[in-house]
């Protein structure tokens, strides 16, 4: 089976503003490209789940290939001040059913 992290992210800034539209645009151009060039990558989606909780799920080949492309990731949000906007809860761990 694979690993999934699941990131629920409490936002300092309304989600729905034009701040935030130009925030997902880079993580869709430039953030999910991270991804992509990690080993063991195989999807991610985020989600807006209101004015100010994003849900993120990303799922990886192994714990350890996630792990590390998780912190990749982290290190990429805060070279893009993106990571000051915000408060992530994370919660991992192997998938047990999937479609």
């Amino acid at each position: 089976m694979t690993y999934l992290r699941c990131s629920i992210g409490k936002w300092s800034i309304d989600l729905y503003s034009q701040e935030a539209v130009e925030i997902f645009k880079k993580i869709n151009d430039e953030g999910v490209t991270v991804f992509r060039k990690q080993p063991g990558f195989i999807s991610y989606r985020l989600m807006r789940a209101s004015s100010d909780v994003t849900v993120a799920v990303a799922e990886w080949k192994s714990e350890e290939l996630g792990k590390v492309g998780a912190e990749n990731y982290r290190r990429w949000l805060r070279e893009s001040g993106i990571w000051d906007k915000l408060v992530l809860q994370t919660y991992d761990g192997e998938t047990v059913a999937s479609s």
